[in-house]
């Protein structure tokens, strides 16, 4: 008799603790998709306007490219936007925001926030999104790398370009997160995310399901 009762406590707590265990396992991780994007004169994407100094390369848009495929990201996993931006806001006009990312590079810096993730620390999962200008991501994602303590999340770049794809991005983000678990990124060309929304979702989607995010 002794035996059976020892047998039916050992049984009940079994049934008790492993309702808690699956409902920590299937937790959802908190997700935020910050990202840099730029609308205005962008290269190879929208319509030239008439008396543009760059209008044999660029054309005008009202979302950035980088802009379209975070929402489409954040519509597909469930996290939350923050859009990256500086205090001195780069020019509209795309030979000027050129001149301009050249010299934040050649100088190293780290272009000011005009806003801040006030409860990072809140979030699991950070994907960083930004266009791919002179071969480089924007100084500024940098800037946005270093105001936070990062250390032990996940962290997912992804980015637009015209034909350089990642541009070594992914190798150095890894780089200068050390203390974080890099996933592996994707590149979209902008033209494809600007112009085909189903072709960028198809994209999204079978990489965000290879990553086990999609909601």
């Amino acid at each position: 008799m002794k035996k059976v009762i020892a047998l039916l406590m050992a049984l009940s707590l079994v049934c008790f603790s492993v309702p808690v265990f699956a409902e920590e396992q299937a937790e959802a991780p908190r997700i935020l998709i910050a990202y840099l994007s730029r609308a205005g004169e962008n290269y190879n994407v929208g319509e030239t306007r008439e008396g543009s100094a760059s209008a044999a390369y660029a054309g005008y848009i009202e979302k950035g490219n980088t802009a379209i495929m975070a929402a489409l990201i954040a519509e597909l996993t469930g996290g939350d936007l923050f859009e990256i931006t500086t205090v001195t806001p780069y020019p509209e006009d795309y030979a000027s925001m050129l001149r301009i990312v050249q010299e934040e590079i050649d100088t190293d810096a780290r272009p000011e926030l005009a806003a801040q993730v006030e409860n990072m620390a809140d979030y699991d999962v950070i994907f960083i999104g930004y266009p791919i200008w002179h071969g480089r991501m924007p100084q500024a994602i940098y800037t946005f790398m270093e105001s936070y303590d990062l250390a032990g999340k996940t962290v997912i770049p992804f980015n637009t370009h015209e034909g350089s794809g990642q541009s070594g991005t992914q190798r150095v983000i890894k780089n200068a997160l050390p203390d974080c678990t890099v996933l592996q990124g994707l590149a979209i060309q902008g033209k494809i995310a600007q112009e085909n929304e189903e072709r960028t979702r198809t994209l999204l989607t079978d990489w965000l399901t290879g990553l086990n995010l999609l909601k």
